[in-house]
């Protein structure tokens, strides 16, 4: 240690041998103690840099030359659709069919009149047929005590007139009975005899003209052939008007009612073949063909009626004349 004032290095002592001068002892500095030193494998390394590839790229700016194009606008007329995202086919929605299952294709004219007729058919067969017989045993009581075709020729167009009307009704839902066999033998029996009578007389006309006289007949009884059914409907209508209107009421069915009828007739026709070589056997093949042609004689004339009512309904339903 030396003295402040004459530099004389004065040891430890409190006062300068020299010049006399007061030495102040300064405090020796205490230590802080120093932290532990980091084990060089827990020390904290640096963040090494990111690769170049890694490093954010800034945004690469347009040419100076280069215009923002304006957005297309469609044409003033065109409407304006907002943007949907088109999915994939497989995932598109389906609408919700309003069917449980596919509804049923639409029947041809020919299958729908054979469906409706043989289901007519099949719900009242004995009641069909005992009218049917009913009709034919007064068919043939008409022409056996009539004597003349002035008195039992009449006679058998109303009762046609009322077969006509049962068969009619009752594909209808309506309740049918023998009754309504004579419904024609009212007032109006003139009325109800002439219009028939005036319909089998044109076709009759219409058959004489040779050659080509039998289609023209066929082609005008189709074309009359709902004059039963209107005379029914409509009582103040003349025998002339209610030809005009089955007329009407017949365009474009005409040639589908024929081949109806055709298809019905060849069947018969290809059964009595089969029956005949069936014939040919002894004893069995009487039996057979006997019950063959009671079914046929029975049955022949209930397909027919209920064609014609069922063409009738049907056409008349889709296709309403006035």
């Amino acid at each position: 240690m030396y003295c402040p004032k004459c530099g004389n290095n004065v040891a430890s002592s409190k006062f300068c041998s020299l010049c006399g001068t007061t030495i102040e002892q300064e405090a020796a500095p205490t230590e802080q103690p120093q932290p532990a030193a980091t084990p060089p494998e827990y020390q904290q390394q640096p963040s090494p840099a990111a690769p170049p590839e890694y490093q954010q790229q800034q945004p690469i700016a347009p040419p100076p030359n280069y215009q923002q194009q304006p957005p297309i606008t469609p044409p003033p007329g065109y409407p304006q659709q907002p943007p949907q995202a088109a999915s994939p086919p497989d995932y598109q929605q389906q609408q919700p069919y309003p069917y449980a299952y596919a509804p049923p294709a639409p029947k041809g004219f020919l299958s729908d009149v054979y469906s409706k007729a043989f289901g007519f058919l099949f719900k009242k067969p004995l009641l069909l047929w005992g009218l049917s017989l009913l009709f034919t045993l007064l068919t043939l009581l008409a022409v056996t005590f009539g004597v003349v075709p002035l008195i039992w020729l009449p006679i058998i167009l109303v009762l046609e007139l009322g077969m006509a009307n049962i068969f009619l009704r009752g594909y209808r839902g309506q309740e049918i009975s023998s009754t309504q066999l004579f419904e024609g033998f009212n007032k109006k029996f003139f009325r109800n005899a002439g219009g028939m009578g005036w319909r089998s007389l044109w076709v009759l006309i219409w058959a004489l003209i040779p050659v080509a006289g039998i289609f023209i007949a066929i082609a005008k009884f189709y074309s009359y052939r709902f004059v039963p059914y209107i005379m029914l409907a409509e009582p103040d209508i003349t025998a002339t008007e209610a030809l005009k209107k089955s007329m009407a009421q017949t365009k474009g069915h005409r040639g589908k009612m024929f081949v109806a009828d055709l298809l019905i007739a060849l069947a018969v026709i290809v059964s009595a073949i089969i029956f005949y070589l069936i014939l040919l056997i002894p004893f069995v093949g009487v039996i057979l063909f006997v019950i063959y042609y009671l079914i046929i004689i029975a049955f022949v004339p209930l397909i027919e009626g209920t064609l014609g009512a069922v063409f009738y309904d049907k056409i008349t339903k889709e296709n309403p004349v006035d």
